[in-house]
């Protein structure tokens, strides 16, 4: 039999859970109680490696551990939360933006995380979906960590009113473990506040991202009243306007050799790239309010990454050279093409 393997990153999440919660004194009780049943992984959480592989023995132990020192509570709260502490895996869970995102990824999702059994989510309705497990079974505590765990993950993606049950286990017979899962979709407020934190310092990408920022609400704020048609301009917006103003930086940074210019185009291509996986998604299946919101959460999270990242490395640069990047106008084709 393969031995059963997980990835670092998910004791990550439950030591660093444990040291912020309980504090120092409570992660060394806590690996005291590990070693007493039998524990040799590492001691502290910045000796995990995160995406490299280990016996799925030192999760459960840890899951044994946290619910002898803590409580069912304690237990319950961990992890729902966990999912919190993996958004630095987003190079695995890009997907995870939507509840019909999530349930219908999970196969893909598990095997990013563990090397054993099968998993799969099917969607029986709005609000309604099963996720169903086979050969995953381990230990209830696991069942009900995964319990718990799917509840959080929902809610992170705008789920309301979430209900995960635990309808049938293998651990008491049944062939596979399975889940009912309900929630309630709820309007997300994604709008952004424009503030000095998104702020480079070079007037004319702060003007250009201002701008990226508007439409970006406008979107937002009218996905509720017609999906379809803030789906179209977001495409829209993303095809046109994210074009031009790629463009206008790359130009600069070209022409001012810019030493991270590889670096900071490469961002720019994963954009293009998930544009147009979008379009594919739509062309295929067809648009919904779970692929609007998705598109709409998308372009938040990744305008405020590439603002608070790449774009402040390149206006530091710029500053640290007494160099600027003189106005351009926007074509009015562009203007044009992304009007609602």
């Amino acid at each position: 039999m393969v031995e059963r393997k997980c990835i670092g990153g998910i004791a990550f999440s439950k030591m660093e859970f444990v040291k912020e919660k309980y504090g120092d004194e409570g992660l060394k009780r806590m690996l005291e109680e590990m070693k007493k049943m039998g524990y040799d992984g590492p001691g502290r959480p910045e000796d995990i490696k995160l995406v490299k592989w280990y016996p799925f023995e030192h999760n459960l132990v840890f899951l044994r551990a946290f619910m002898n020192l803590f409580g069912k509570d304690a237990y319950r709260r961990m992890a729902r939360g966990s999912f919190k502490r993996e958004e630095r895996f987003k190079m695995f869970i890009g997907w995870a933006r939507t509840p019909e995102g999530i349930i219908t990824n999970a196969g893909e999702y598990w095997h990013k995380f563990f090397n054993f059994g099968e998993f799969h989510g099917e969607m029986l309705g709005e609000g309604r979906a099963r996720l169903v497990g086979r050969d995953i079974y381990v230990d209830p505590l696991f069942c009900e960590f995964l319990t718990e765990y799917f509840a959080g993950l929902l809610e992170s993606a705008g789920a309301a009113g979430v209900r995960v049950q635990h309808t049938a286990c293998a651990g008491s017979g049944a062939k596979e473990c399975v889940w009912d899962v309900r929630w309630r979709a709820t309007k997300v407020d994604r709008s952004i506040s424009w503030s000095p934190a998104l702020e480079t310092g070079i007037e004319e990408i702060d003007r250009q991202h201002r701008y990226f920022v508007k439409i970006l609400n406008d979107i937002n704020s009218s996905i509720s009243e017609n999906y379809r048609s803030a789906f179209l301009r977001a495409l829209r917006f993303m095809d046109h306007y994210a074009h031009w103003h790629f463009g206008s930086e790359e130009k600069y940074m070209k022409m001012y050799d810019y030493p991270q210019y590889e670096e900071h185009c490469k961002e720019h291509e994963k954009f293009y790239e998930y544009t147009q996986s979008i379009m594919n998604k739509a062309e295929l299946q067809g648009i919904t309010p779970a692929l609007a919101y998705e598109v709409d959460k998308y372009l938040v999270d990744w305008l405020i990454a590439h603002i608070k990242g790449t774009d402040r490395r390149f206006a530091e640069f710029l500053k640290s050279r007494k160099l600027s990047m003189p106005e351009e106008q926007m074509p009015d084709e562009i203007k044009e093409n992304i009007k609602g």
